[in-house]
């Protein structure tokens, strides 16, 4: 069995037997060899104690690539949702700006509709608003204005309330609610009350401004932009939006992320900082969706009581918080125990679209293996 050592750095870690640690380079290594994505980086902690965190593979497809190093700044795509995103709107909620009930239709004329008149804060964080789950708003528009306006304008899918759609697009929205409510940009709205008080040192929108010295992975040859993307936001939406979007946009490592895995876990405060008080966290990881529809807390995706897939795994326990990045990133986390698991990888780089359904098997499976190796 696995037992504890210190190391070096005076951080206990697990001490793997030859066979088990070979279990999880196995399991890495032959995605890597089926060019699921050419490197991924794995941080697995309890609390606040790291465990793990290994690198395996290269930053780049090439024969001259860069070896995959522990540290390296990922485009983490939709896991911007529950960091950012609503961090943002439930911080703005506390300073008695924001209500969870307040109407999309008082940041958004066009909302005031019979159709979309109903939808609130609550409906857009928990993908319950019945809006689609993507529209292009960016492939004929020049200015974040008009996909502003494209944005408000996509009709509803399904009446609000009875269907759990995961939608960009309610997010898109909510990223310009925060905007419209704070006076501020996303990315200014997030350094300011996220980031700095987080002391997050490599979590930022637009990347390339920031000046870091850290490896940036690649993520897709973009044929719109006809450039490969590296520090530049993969999603084109968020990229009209000038790279700071609800939906999309955050770059960050996994050290960052397993600070902010943190301050959840403490409920809210991390390191004498409180972000959140104990009563937004509890609501934010709570199921706001009826038993009819799959659980959402507010921003999170939530590992519920029935089965099916779920990309954290069948062995993290019930409960357990996560999200998941188009671009190969995701994190979870069992409040429970503090078990909390960072995948970072740049899948795109490989392909778009053709190792989207392997990479839907990979997660489940590094999960189920990471808990019997760390889970108590």
């Amino acid at each position: 069995p696995a037992g504890r050592e210190r190391s070096m750095d005076g951080i206990a870690r697990i001490n793997f037997t030859r066979n088990r640690r070979q279990e999880l380079a196995d399991l890495v290594e032959s995605a890597i060899r089926r060019r699921l994505f050419p490197g991924m980086e794995l941080l697995v902690a309890r609390g606040d104690e790291p465990l793990l965190h290994e690198a395996w593979g290269t930053l780049e497809v090439g024969p001259e690539a860069a070896p995959m190093r522990p540290g390296t700044v990922f485009d983490i795509a939709s896991v911007t949702k529950p960091i950012a995103t609503a961090t943002a709107v439930l911080i703005l909620l506390e300073k008695g700006v924001l209500g969870l009930e307040d109407k999309a239709a008082e940041y958004f004329p066009e909302f005031d509709t019979p159709e979309k008149g109903g939808i609130t804060l609550r409906h857009l964080l928990t993908h319950t608003s019945g809006l689609p789950d993507w529209a292009d708003l960016y492939s004929e528009t020049q200015t974040p204005a008009e996909a502003i306006q494209r944005l408000v304008n996509v009709p509803v899918k399904h009446p609000t309330g009875t269907a759990m759609i995961y939608s960009d697009l309610g997010y898109l929205l909510l990223g310009e609610i925060v905007r419209r409510a704070s006076g501020q940009t996303l990315g200014e709205y997030f350094h300011q009350h996220i980031a700095h008080p987080m002391q997050l040192s490599h979590t930022a929108y637009n990347p390339l401004e920031q000046g870091w010295e850290l490896p940036i992975a690649p993520t897709q040859y973009c044929t719109f932009r006809q450039m490969l993307l590296r520090g530049v936001v993969h999603d084109e939406n968020a990229y009209i939006l000038g790279g700071e979007a609800g939906n999309a946009g955050l770059f960050s490592t996994a050290a960052d992320l397993h600070r902010l895995a943190r301050m959840i876990l403490h409920e809210g405060e991390l390191e004498g900082v409180r972000l959140l008080a104990r009563r937004t966290v509890a609501v934010m990881t709570a199921n706001h969706n009826p038993r009819r529809l799959a659980p959402r807390g507010l921003g999170w995706d939530i590992k519920g009581d029935t089965y099916g897939y779920v990309s954290c795994g069948a062995l993290m326990r019930r409960g357990a918080i996560g999200h998941t990045g188009f671009t190969g990133c995701s994190l979870w986390m069992e409040p429970d125990t503090g078990l909390t698991v960072i995948l970072l990888s740049n899948r795109v780089h490989i392909s778009r679209d053709r190792n989207q359904q392997d990479m839907i098997r990979f997660r489940p499976r590094l999960h189920n293996l990471v808990v019997c190796l760390f889970g108590e």
